[in-house]
């Protein structure tokens, strides 16, 4: 996440996600789906901390 003077503000969970296909015929779907709820979780958790 970038600031309005360019500077890199945030933290790596701020990051925008990379499309993957997730499609049932995808055999990794499952654990990608899972690994997707961990960031987003990591990102939620980032967000509400003050430190």
């Amino acid at each position: 996440m970038r600031s309005h003077s360019g500077i890199r503000t945030g933290n790596r969970y701020d990051d925008r996600m990379v499309p993957h296909d997730v499609s049932e015929e995808t055999p990794s779907a499952p654990l990608l789906l899972v690994a997707r709820l961990h960031v987003d979780l990591c990102r939620l958790a980032s967000a509400i901390c003050t430190r």
